[in-house]
């Protein structure tokens, strides 16, 4: 059978653009004498689509919007993903529909509703107790959702469609891969996989829509972090060579997965430009070169805040940043400014001695001031705390921790560096200083960020371990951390979820991130 694989970046919310997205491949795919065309799960209504589920007229929307597309499958069938509300006892499901001669003629129901990280479906679906496979030009399609469904796959299926949507990290294309392979082989049935390849504010979905034949072989692979369109014929997956296996390394997909989530944020909300914090450090210095890269450089405007606690070095490393980048920038100095502050203050202050009050002071006059601009001139603030810093509270609330996207929010502090590395991969966009230098926050004289945590490799390896391992601090110990700094670090973790509950979303690249996929109180 020739069946289309369309991979579209679907809007969350807009029917409408999904709409004629699907039309629009479908009429590719019947020019092409497809005989099936896929849609992923969801696909009429865009990933994600959380409470917008509750109301009833974009659920009548969704349902019309199928319609619609129905009436273009004269010479194709076409199995699409969407919400489907059976209005007799008020149950929703979320549905694969089977369009064939211009109508819907069947379907199938998700069995098995995901409800783990950042997924809540049950919330909105009501789980389908069975799955029939779909009967068209004489063979059997099973349509499963994940692979917890695989149980429904039978003998007399002639092929297995996958149209779950695959989350992105940076292990999700390699673990889809053994998976599939794995059904593959076990049930000998050819699997095609498809998904969406868009992003949802943090959350990204890659792409990677795949084929992999019965002998657990890959044979197609669509492109990543772009949309893509290919027809494959199932009578011939068998005898496919499979695709080379190309080792893609993790700081390169980190790169090209951050790039394209800054990009598709932009479009998506109707924004241009983008305003950033330039302090000479290393995470204002990666978010800078990546924006450019999503955006154009002269879309990004670069704020230079330097205080009396800035070291010369630190502004001729920013300015040499925005120069080899290619990028705007504004010099603020606010020596006066906080100055200004402490006087007003002193009488309150009194003979108390200096502290992380008086330095919070100087991250939330460079917050105002970025945001000052953004208001004035339609930027939008990006922030660019990373992960390590976030989980430990090593940022100020509304100062360096506002914005409205947090780029590197889920980058540990030793992926920053090799981010810079690759950044500079063919020439010097990030100054060398940048990256060597001790890191710094700069709110008091020689102040280092090793002055109150421990060094960045040991603190990242603890945290990946707790928080994306879900590690005990006693698993933890038995790795070799000292038990001092682990129960430190940890007690650091927990007493500030407070923050991380008022910082941006953040870029998801990790398979737990803060924001809506790690839940805890605060």
């Amino acid at each position: 059978m020739q069946i289309a694989i369309p991979q579209l970046n679907y809007k969350t919310g807009d029917i409408q653009g999904n709409c004629t997205k699907i039309i629009a491949a479908i009429q590719k795919a019947q020019q092409s004498h497809a005989e099936l065309i896929l849609f992923p799960e969801l696909a009429i209504c865009g990933a994600m689509p959380q409470d917008l589920l509750e109301k009833e007229e974009f659920i009548n929307e969704c349902r019309l919007a199928i319609e619609k597309i129905a009436l273009q499958c004269t010479h194709i069938a076409a199995i699409i993903g969407g919400p489907n509300l059976d209005a007799t006892n008020g149950i929703m499901y979320n549905s694969a529909y089977f369009i064939q001669n211009g109508e819907v003629v069947d379907g199938v129901h998700k069995n098995i509703l995901s409800d783990y990280d950042i997924f809540h479906e049950s919330r909105y679906f009501i789980a389908g107790e069975d799955n029939t496979a779909i009967r068209y030009k004489n063979q059997n399609i099973r349509i499963i959702f994940d692979e917890y469904e695989a149980e429904f796959i039978e003998k007399t299926d002639h092929f297995v469609v996958c149209m779950g949507m695959t989350p992105f990290t940076t292990e999700s294309k390699k673990t889809k891969k053994q998976v599939f392979s794995a059904l593959a082989q076990k049930y000998g049935k050819n699997i095609l996989a498809v998904n969406h390849c868009c992003g949802n504010t943090s959350v990204l979905f890659d792409g990677n829509s795949m084929t992999v034949n019965f002998k657990g072989k890959l044979t197609c692979l669509l492109a990543e972090f772009a949309e893509d369109f290919q027809i494959i014929d199932t009578n011939k997956l068998g005898s496919l060579p499979p695709v080379p296996n190309i080792c893609e390394d993790k700081t390169a997909l980190t790169h090209k997965a951050l790039v394209f989530g800054i990009r598709d944020y932009f479009e998506k909300h109707g924004f241009t430009k983008a305003i950033l914090g330039l302090s000479g450090g290393i995470d204002s210095a990666v978010v800078a070169a990546l924006t450019a890269e999503a955006l154009g450089a002269e879309n990004v405007m670069g704020l230079l805040m330097p205080s009396r606690f800035s070291t010369d070095h630190s502004i001729a490393d920013a300015q040499a940043l925005a120069d080899n980048i290619g990028m705007p920038y504004k010099i603020i100095p606010i020596k006066e400014i906080y100055a200004q502050y402490l006087n007003a203050l002193r009488p309150v202050f009194q003979n108390e001695p200096f502290n992380v009050a008086e330095e919070n002071i100087q991250a939330r006059i460079r917050g105002m001031l970025v945001m000052a601009m953004s208001n004035k001139f339609g930027y939008i603030a990006l922030n660019t705390s990373n992960k390590s810093e976030a989980a430990v509270g090593y940022g100020t609330l509304y100062g360096d921790l506002c914005g409205s996207l947090g780029v590197i929010g889920d980058v540990y502090k030793t992926d920053i560096y090799k981010l810079a590395r690759h950044i500079n991969k063919e020439r010097e966009i990030i100054p060398e200083n940048t990256i060597t230098k001790a890191p710094s926050a700069e709110l008091r004289p020689g102040q280092k960020d090793q002055d109150s945590l421990p060094e960045y490799s040991q603190l990242d390896a603890i945290l990946k371990l707790y928080l994306e391992e879900n590690y005990s601090p006693d698993n933890i110990i038995t790795q070799g951390f000292p038990k001092d700094i682990v129960y430190k670090i940890i007690n650091l973790v927990n007493r500030n979820n407070y923050k991380r509950a008022q910082i941006p979303p953040c870029i998801k690249i990790s398979k737990k991130a803060f924001g809506n996929g790690r839940k805890y109180p605060y």
